[in-house]
């Protein structure tokens, strides 16, 4: 949510919630304009959950606090056995977020040394107000969609233009270090993409998809294996027939990366390598061995690359016929 949405927000929220308090005639009416405020939160989802701790922890509150100043009285050691007995059951309840709001409705029975009903009523009428004010205003979440799918795009662009590079890596070009830097660039965007997608997730309440979730998560590990493999570019000393079966696999790739590609086709092909491995002639050197057996782990890393997108892909074509 960006500051200028955030402040309009919260202006909304707040001013909605004090405008009813005071037409409802409720004592405090700031107090719901207050909890309106730190009700508008990022998600939907978060904000919807919050509301209910507030609400649940407000009923609690106000029972242990009726209790309390009805034996002891409206004063200050009641009010700290009140926190004493609030906060715990709050945090067993998972109610944090309702400590601070519902505490500032309890000090309304100190200040009017009152725990009748009216007050009760005013205090949780207040507090209803507030959440649902908040609530209100951020069920208006701008989509990440178009965002979403730049980002999408973004990326497979950015991993087809690594796969090249390492294919200009094993035919002899020796530049680990833009490597490096585009793996790095690569990773910035996906943060940039899980962060987008986790936040339109939190924002679905009905109909909720982890598409975009699943997506990032499949390209971050694919983007860790990646950086494995430039690792182990650099130990390839010797230019071979593998050298150039690889390299061109990963151009195959580099043109197949999209997000609907199956991944089928590509392990065919490196089927096909590991059996144009197995039938090479053994190396002669050692210096050859260990080219060899570098490029041999290469290729099983790569394999799980492909593997991980094919079952992403295999994944989300179980979940569309569940749900048709």
């Amino acid at each position: 949510m960006t500051i200028p949405m955030r402040t309009i927000k919260i202006v909304s929220a707040a001013s909605l919630a004090i405008i009813l308090s005071q037409f409802l005639s409720l004592e405090s009416a700031l107090a719901a304009g207050v909890i309106a405020i730190l009700s508008v939160l990022e998600t939907k989802q978060e904000s919807l959950l919050t509301a209910a701790a507030r609400i649940g922890s407000t009923v609690i509150g106000f029972i242990v606090a009726t209790g309390l100043f009805y034996w002891i009285g409206f004063n200050i050691f009641a009010f700290g056995l009140y926190l004493c007995a609030f906060i715990p059951l709050s945090c067993l309840f998972r109610l944090q977020s309702g400590i601070a709001p519902t505490t500032v409705l309890v000090t309304h029975f100190m200040t009017a040394e009152s725990i009748s009903w009216y007050w009760q009523v005013n205090g949780m009428a207040l507090m209803v107000i507030g959440v649902s004010a908040a609530l209100l205003v951020n069920m208006w979440m701008p989509s990440q969609q178009d965002k979403l799918k730049k980002t999408i795009f973004s990326i497979e662009q950015q991993m087809s233009e690594t796969l090249i590079m390492f294919q200009e890596q094993l035919l002899g070009e020796k530049n680990y270090k833009l490597v490096y830097q585009q793996l790095r660039q690569l990773e910035s965007t996906i943060q940039q993409m899980d962060q987008l997608a986790f936040q339109e997730y939190e924002n679905q309440v009905f109909n909720r998809s982890s598409y975009y979730v699943k997506y990032a998560q499949m390209r971050k590990e694919q983007q860790i294996i990646m950086q494995k493999i430039c690792d182990n570019l650099p130990l390839v000393h010797l230019a071979t027939e593998q050298n150039d079966i690889l390299a061109n696999l990963f151009v195959e790739t580099a043109a197949q990366l999209h997000e609907q590609n199956t991944g089928l086709q590509l392990l065919h092909d490196i089927s096909d390598l590991y059996d144009t491995f197995k039938r090479s002639p053994l190396p002669a050197t050692r210096e050859e061995f260990e080219s060899r057996a570098i490029l041999y782990q290469i290729l099983t890393d790569f394999e799980r690359f492909i593997k991980l997108k094919r079952e992403f892909y295999i994944d989300e074509r179980q979940q569309l016929e569940q749900r048709l």
